[in-house]
């Protein structure tokens, strides 16, 4: 199988995992330190204003250059733009391919990227806000390296439920395509009020709960949890056949025990006293 975080060919250089800015032109060392700078800047303006309120002229004087200078490094906004959310992708990529080849099984696996995901939102609001509201909304995001990085991102997911397929599992008419936009689509709607400031909420809890969902419908049945007796027919049924079966040998002894008594053999019993007959 096909590796998660593979490099096709035709990929913009920005997918190379590098974690740095990928100004164009020579990466030389100085160089590098100015796309850094211009970055920081950037970052700072598109969270504060925005992609559309946010300007180049204001990201060069932050910085303390020319607005030609930052053309030089970044021939548009919006390749600016995309070069600050990679700086939040690429570490994240880099974290999950670490953990997940640590975790095995498709529970643990499942509930793990669920909660990763969950605390993008929560670390990361700013920037999350900007992909949601911003970036993800025009038809040119299926065309940029983010949605590229994004499907990398979403890639841990896809191998969970095909692997977990291939071991059993979970059912194998399961829809993958469908099962990661309901899954990253769910947490997406279940956090949008967050990100804009209307409530909080508890990673742990909704992980386990979101998990439990989404693997309810999609473990086999011998790979589901029983936490109630009652959810395994097989043992009820055995149990209550026990059960009736001590009732019948129960109701034999009752009727049977009188003649039982009567024809026992008298037994003579010494002892210091007397003799007694029972």
């Amino acid at each position: 199988m096909r590796s998660a975080l593979a490099v096709d060919k035709h990929k913009s250089k920005s997918l190379d995992l590098d974690g740095a800015a990928n100004p164009v032109g020579k990466h030389t060392p100085r160089r590098m330190r100015r796309a850094q700078e211009i970055l920081s800047a950037a970052r700072e303006i598109f969270l504060e204003k925005g992609f559309g309120g946010a300007s180049v002229s204001e990201i060069a004087a932050k910085v303390g250059v020319v607005e030609g200078l930052v053309y030089a490094y970044y021939p548009t906004k919006r390749d600016l733009l995309n070069d600050v959310l990679c700086g939040m992708y690429v570490p994240l990529i880099r974290d999950l391919e670490e953990s997940f080849s640590r975790i095995q099984g498709v529970r643990s696996r499942m509930r793990f990227l669920i909660w990763r995901h969950l605390r993008v939102y929560v670390e990361e609001p700013g920037l999350s806000r900007l992909v949601l509201h911003e970036v993800r909304t025009g038809p040119e995001y299926f065309k940029s390296v983010l949605h590229d990085l994004h499907v990398r991102y979403t890639a841990f997911l896809v191998r969970t439920i095909q692997e977990g397929i291939e071991q059993g599992e979970i059912r194998s008419d399961a829809d993958v395509e469908l099962l990661r936009s309901m899954v990253y689509g769910g947490i997406e709607h279940r956090m949008w009020g967050t990100l804009f400031g209307r409530g909080t909420i508890d990673i742990e809890s909704t992980a386990d709960q979101y998990s439990q969902i989404v693997l309810s419908s999609l473990l086999t049945p011998m790979h589901k949890p029983s936490s109630d007796i009652s959810e395994v027919p097989d043992v009820v049924q055995l149990l209550q056949e026990a059960r009736e079966r001590l009732d019948r040998v129960a109701g034999m002894v009752s009727s049977k025990s009188p003649s039982i008594l009567s024809s026992t053999p008298k037994l003579r019993l010494r002892n210091s006293r007397n003799r007694k007959t029972i």
